[in-house]
């Protein structure tokens, strides 16, 4: 007797069908690549190209002659000298890391408080909310690069060695008075120097955690509420912990940002540099910036992630 064969379950319907879902899951993973065709091209274009002549330019000696751009293999000697020879690189990469370290807290905390207060209604919230984000829109135009050159211009005129948008004034005779540690007044100073510039690098982060604080559900402060929790109860128990990862996400953009930002003392020499023809040291200049940042990034994510909870809905 000869085998019966069995039809497969679903028979041709079932072929059908699954042929119909891979040719979905085909379709979907096209218009997914296409959609961020875009972002692979600028970032291939704009990023991996740069970066790759950047690495080409630091390892040689450049020089500009009517034919073009002659290059030299010099081997490490550019980040010999950037690293023992320079006068100014480590003076300028500790006043960035210090700047960040009282910045970047001040930034993620102010950051947070109005992102609780602008969750509350209160008349006239959509300009405030509007308000705090202008600077984002001023700060992608070519305004805040003419008003901040002019800073950085003074400040190099009157032989400052921190430039500010607005200072305060001297407080040295505060000092003189009342008998306070010199340090503690440079800090004190220092703070309320950058208070606005700290204000205006908010608008980002206020968005981003305003969005995080709104997208929590009503019903785990209705329970709070239901078992007596006092307001400092819920925002450690329950705001602090649904929100924790976008704090990373802002803690993370803060240091960039800090370390990007126009008046930063490496940044200012990076661009120096590239304005005296010095192509080479500038490049060497930015890599290893770049992997510094990198570093300390890569460091603050691993320490901070380890606290963050991610919720599986």
């Amino acid at each position: 007797m000869k085998p019966k064969i069995r039809p497969a379950p679903g028979g041709r319907k079932g072929a059908r069908r699954g042929l119909f879902s891979s040719r979905i899951q085909r379709r979907r993973a096209i218009h997914g690549l296409l959609f961020i065709l875009p972002w692979l091209i600028g970032a291939v274009f704009f990023f991996l190209v740069p970066m790759v002549q950047s690495a080409v330019y630091a390892f040689c000696k450049v020089t500009l002659t009517a034919q073009g751009d002659r290059f030299r293999p010099v081997g490490f000697a550019n980040f010999l000298y950037l690293f023992t020879q320079d006068p100014n690189f480590i003076t300028n990469l500790s006043s960035s890391v210090l700047n960040v370290l009282y910045q970047v807290p001040v930034i993620v905390l102010f950051s947070l408080l109005s992102a609780m207060l602008l969750r509350r209604p209160f008349p006239g919230r959509t300009l405030v909310r509007a308000i705090f984000f202008f600077p984002v829109i001023i700060a992608s135009g070519v305004v805040i690069t003419i008003l901040k050159e002019q800073v950085l211009m003074n400040a190099a005129v009157s032989g400052e060695q921190e430039a500010y948008m607005f200072a305060a004034p001297s407080f040295s005779y505060f000092v003189e008075q009342l008998h306070f540690p010199q340090s503690l007044a440079d800090l004190v100073e220092r703070v309320i120097n950058g208070f606005f510039d700290i204000l205006w690098k908010s608008g980002v982060q206020i968005l981003l955690l305003l969005a995080a604080v709104n997208h929590i559900g009503s019903s785990a402060y209705e329970a709070a509420d239901i078992e007596g929790a006092s307001a400092w109860e819920k925002l450690w128990k329950i705001t602090f912990p649904m929100i924790a990862p976008t704090v990373l996400v802002v803690l993370i953009y803060s240091i960039i940002d800090s370390f990007t930002d126009y008046g930063n003392r490496i940044m200012r020499m990076i661009s120096e540099y590239f304005s005296l023809g010095q192509y080479e040291y500038s490049a060497t200049l930015g890599l290893v910036y770049f992997v510094i940042v990198l570093l300390l990034v890569g460091l603050v994510n691993i320490l901070a992630g380890r606290r963050v909870q991610y919720a599986i809905e």
